[in-house]
């Protein structure tokens, strides 16, 4: 009788060739995917390893996950300093928009948990840098700070739903009741297309960099 494919031995990598840069490469192949796929099971199979070699260097799947979204806000790219303190304050924005674009299935878990490790601490640290130069310390350096932040995720989830289909604004001939009862929905139809635009995003920036330059003033 000859032999099945099923039959075939199967090649599993060696334990002593794992190491937590390499599992984590796998943790993120399979999470840029479909973060809900991210298991051990499914990056021991995309390192073709066993579960149980992972386990040596992550105890948990929310061990693997806070490593993982660690790693990717160590990407952040801190700006240089320049004589503006409020240009670097918007380029500290764009930095930080681009790092959760260019990873769209993170955005979700770095909502859920903000403070995943230590690379968290030198992104918050750029920006109080940059406010402290304004003189806005303390309580207020914190507020918006964390209104920079909040425009991002937002603005990045806005994104991500729109890629994917969810996000779509409602056609003219799709709003309930008449034209007149959503008059000013129907005059800015046009513009709803740049929903969640570049272009928008940078009207926004400049409008929140205006209130906080101002705010600075007082």
């Amino acid at each position: 009788m000859s032999e099945t494919n099923s039959d075939a031995p199967r090649h599993r990598r060696a334990r002593n060739s794992l190491t937590v840069e390499s599992i984590l490469g796998a943790a993120e192949s399979v999470a840029a995917a479909g973060f809900e796929a991210l298991t051990i099971r499914a990056v021991a199979t995309e390192l073709q390893s066993s579960p149980m070699a992972l386990y040596r260097y992550f105890s948990t799947k929310d061990e693997l996950v806070d490593a993982l979204l660690n790693r990717v806000l160590d990407r952040f790219e801190r700006p240089s300093e320049t004589d503006s303190w409020i240009a670097d304050l918007g380029t500290f924005a764009r930095r930080h928009r681009e790092l959760l674009t260019s990873h769209p299935w993170a955005i979700a878990p770095l909502i859920a948990n903000p403070y995943p490790g230590p690379s968290v601490l030198p992104i918050g640290e750029a920006a109080l840098r940059i406010l402290h130069r304004a003189g806005i310390s303390g309580d207020s350096a914190v507020a918006t700070f964390s209104g920079i932040v909040a425009l991002n995720y937002g603005w990045a989830s806005f994104v991500v739903a729109r890629e994917t289909g969810s996000g779509d604004q409602p056609a003219e001939s799709t709003l309930p009741g008449t034209p007149t009862e959503y008059a000013l929905t129907v005059e800015v139809a046009e513009a709803m297309s740049r929903y969640g635009s570049d272009e928008h995003y940078e009207r926004v920036l400049s409008q929140l960099l205006t209130g906080i330059r101002a705010s600075s003033l007082m």
